[in-house]
C-alpha cells in the first residue's frame, strides 16, 4: 500500500514541502514527470501541479529577494562610504572657511581698523549680538564672516539675507518658514532663521525690514521659538544675530521705522566701519592686494599703478568704498595695456574728481554718488538689474537708493 504511485507522489510532495522549510531548494521537475504519467485522478494531477508550481515561484521569489539583499547590502555600503567623505570634506570644508575668513583677511593698518578687529575679536566667542555699521561696501559683511568663522558656531551655518532684497509680499515666508498647501500650489519649506539654527543669522540692511516683521523678530528672540506661516507649532531656534545697516538705527527709531525694543536687542556691541575717505592711509594697501589679485585672475604678469594714478586714488572720496576700489581695480587690469595702470586706465569719476574738501563734504560725496550710479546705469544700457551687479548690490537695494537720492 506504501510504495502505490498515490503514496510515491504524497511523499513527493511532503519532501518538496519539508525543503521549502527549511529553505532549501531544489528540483520539481519529478513532480511534474509523475503527473504525466496520467496514473493519478486528474483532481490529484491538478494538485501536484499546482503545488509544483508554487514551490518553483517561492524559489524563484527567494531567489529575487536574496538578489535584492545583496543589493541592499552593496547601496548600504555605498552610503556609508558617500557619508564618510562627506564627512571628511564638510570638515576640509570648515577649516578651510576658517582659513578662509581669519580676521588677518581684513585689509588695512590704519588705527581704527586695527582697533576695530581687536573689538572684534574679542567679541567672537562670546553670545552677544553685533550690529555693524557703515556705508555701503566698507565690508560689513566681512566682519560678519570673521567673527561667525572664529566664534564657536563656526561648525553651523552662516546665513546671510539682505533685507533690501526681498519684496515685502514674501519677507516673512522668507524669513520664517511656510507651511505646505497655505496657498494653492505651495510647498513646505523652512526660511532663513531655520537654516540658520546653531549658527549665524546675518541680517544685511536691518534697517529695510517691514515693521511688522521686525514685531515677529523680535518674539522669536525673546522666546527663542518660531512658527512657520500657516503652523501653530513652535519650533526651538538656537542661533546668534549679527545685523548690519548703513543708516543712523536711532534716528530710524525717532521716525517710527525701526523698533525700539529690537534695536536694544540686537544691539549687543556695535562696531562702526569707516568709510574709505576716512582711512586714506589703507588705500594703497587695499589697491595693491586688488591688483594681485585681478592680476593672477586675468592671468597677466605682476603689475604696479603709476604714481599719478595712485595719488588719484588716494584722493578720489569712495562712495561705494573697498567694494569700488575693488571694482576700479578690476577694470583697470582689464583695460591696461602694459604691466602698469596708468590715469588712462581709471574710470571717468576718477579723472573728474580727486579730493574731498572740508566744507560741502555730504553733498560733495552725494554727487560722487549719484555719478558712480549713472555710469554703472550707462554701461549696462539702462538695466538696472546689471547696473545693481556692477554696483555689487540687489536691484531692490538699487531701486531704494535711487529713490532716496532723488533719481527716480
Amino acid at each position: 500500500m506504501h510504495n502505490t504511485p498515490l503514496n510515491q507522489l504524497l511523499d513527493r510532495l511532503i519532501a518538496v514541502a519539508e525543503d521549502l522549510s527549511m529553505g532549501r531548494y531544489g528540483k520539481y521537475d519529478d513532480i511534474f514527470e509523475l503527473t504525466k504519467s496520467g496514473q493519478y485522478p486528474p483532481l490529484i494531477a491538478r494538485f501536484a501541479e499546482s503545488f509544483g508550481m508554487m514551490a518553483v515561484k517561492v524559489e524563484a521569489r527567494e531567489y529575487r529577494l536574496e538578489q535584492i539583499i545583496e543589493e541592499l547590502r552593496a547601496t548600504e555600503l555605498q552610503l556609508r562610504t558617500a557619508r564618510e567623505q562627506l564627512a571628511r570634506e564638510n570638515s576640509s570644508l570648515k577649516k578651510n572657511l576658517r582659513r578662509s575668513f581669519p580676521f588677518s583677511s581684513i585689509l588695512g593698518t590704519s588705527p581704527q581698523i586695527r582697533e576695530l578687529i581687536g573689538k572684534a575679536e574679542r567679541i567672537a566667542d562670546s553670545r552677544l549680538s553685533v550690529i555693524i555699521t557703515g556705508e555701503t561696501g566698507t565690508g560689513k559683511e566681512l566682519f560678519a564672516k570673521a567673527i561667525h568663522f572664529n566664534s564657536p558656531r563656526s561648525a553651523k551655518p552662516f546665513v546671510a539675507v539682505n533685507c533690501s532684497a526681498i519684496p515685502e509680499t514674501i519677507f516673512e515666508s522668507e524669513m520664517f518658514g511656510i507651511e505646505k498647501g497655505v496657498a494653492t500650489g505651495v510647498e513646505a519649506r523652512i526660511g532663513k532663521i531655520q537654516q540658520a539654527q546653531g549658527g549665524t543669522l546675518f541680517l544685511d540692511e536691518v534697517g529695510e525690514m517691514p515693521l511688522q516683521l521686525q514685531a515677529k523678530l523680535l518674539r522669536v528672540l525673546e522666546e527663542r521659538t518660531l512658527e512657520r506661516v500657516g503652523s501653530r507649532t513652535a519650533i526651538p531656534v538656537d542661533l546668534r544675530i549679527i545685523a548690519a545697516t548703513n543708516r543712523d538705527l536711532t534716528k530710524e527709531i525717532a521716525k517710527g521705522s525701526f523698533r525700539e525694543d529690537l534695536y536694544y536687542r540686537l544691539n549687543g556691541v556695535t562696531l562702526r566701519i569707516p568709510p574709505l575717505r576716512e582711512r586714506k592711509g589703507d588705500i594703497d594697501l587695499i589697491a595693491r592686494q586688488f591688483l594681485e589679485k585681478w592680476g593672477r585672475s586675468c592671468g597677466r604678469p605682476p603689475m604696479r599703478i603709476a604714481k599719478e594714478a595712485l595719488e588719484r586714488l588716494r584722493g578720489y572720496t569712495w562712495p561705494g568704498n573697498v567694494r569700488e576700489l575693488d571694482n576700479e581695480i578690476e577694470r583697470a587690469v582689464a583695460l591696461a595695456y602694459g604691466d602698469t595702470i596708468t590715469m588712462t586706465d581709471l574710470s571717468d569719476p576718477l579723472q573728474q574728481q580727486t579730493t574731498l574738501p572740508a566744507a560741502g563734504g555730504k553733498s560733495l560725496l552725494k554727487d560722487s554718488e549719484k555719478q558712480l550710479i549713472e555710469q554703472a546705469l550707462k554701461e549696462a544700457k539702462g538695466n538696472k538689474t546689471q547696473a545693481a551687479e556692477r554696483l555689487g548690490m540687489s536691484r531692490e537695494g538699487l531701486r531704494k537708493k535711487l529713490k532716496r537720492l532723488g533719481m527716480e
